[in-house]
């Protein structure tokens, strides 16, 4: 009796365990928004402050302050789209890149955004898609950070990217004998990524396509 009355309970309880997961993942991030931006923060406090030029109410002034944010970050989007996105990009990387302690955390982190953005020239547009054996019988996916082979001192390598997952924007840089490395043309680095976040189960179809080789 109890397992008829708990099978469809389970049952139902799997059928929503992406919805249940989705609005917990969602209110995680939101309560670290929430600590980042909230009245009380420095973020928060300006766009309060901002707000009390329309209204005297606390509450008020910081939906008003968020709104007036949102409208200029939609604003300088549209800026972004157009042709200015190099000379802006570039303004601001020479601004705050040369700033004696910001521009170390600025650097690495704008690089990395641009990166996982698809921005154009953000990193990921000379990446390939490779496949690299470690032995008989084992291949792993990884990217190409760079189309040229380097040399330090055994032979031609190329430097290959080895994600993690199911966060594929970290894991290991290593130099690998040309012979190892195969180009996986039929992939994207949008395809790894989705492979990898799924944890393998979201598996691309162009990984049964025929497979050449990186090095003539």
């Amino acid at each position: 009796m109890m397992k008829r009355l708990a099978g469809p309970f389970v049952t139902g309880l799997v059928f929503l365990a992406p919805v249940i997961l989705t609005i917990i993942l969602l209110q995680w991030l939101a309560g670290y928004v929430t600590a980042a931006l909230g009245p009380n923060t420095l973020i928060g406090g300006a766009l309060a402050r901002a707000g009390m030029l329309v209204t005297r109410t606390p509450e008020l002034a910081f939906i008003t302050g968020i709104g007036v944010a949102v409208l200029i970050v939609w604003a300088l989007g549209l800026l972004v789209q157009t042709q200015a996105r190099a000379r802006l990009e570039g303004g601001l990387d020479t601004l705050l890149g040369r700033l004696p302690i910001i521009g170390s955390f600025y650097r690495p982190m704008a690089q990395m955004i641009r990166m996982i953005g698809g921005t154009p020239g953000g990193g990921m547009e000379g990446m390939a898609v490779v496949s690299v054996s470690f032995g008989a019988g084992t291949e792993i996916l990884g990217l190409l950070a760079a189309p040229q082979l380097f040399d330090i001192g055994d032979g031609p390598r190329y430097l290959v990217m080895l994600p993690t997952a199911p966060v594929p924007v970290g894991g290991a840089l290593l130099f690998i004998e040309a012979s190892r490395v195969r180009h996986v043309p039929s992939l994207g680095v949008d395809d790894l990524a989705k492979f990898y976040v799924s944890m393998g189960t979201i598996a691309p179809a162009g990984m049964s396509t025929p497979t050449k080789p990186a090095a003539s």
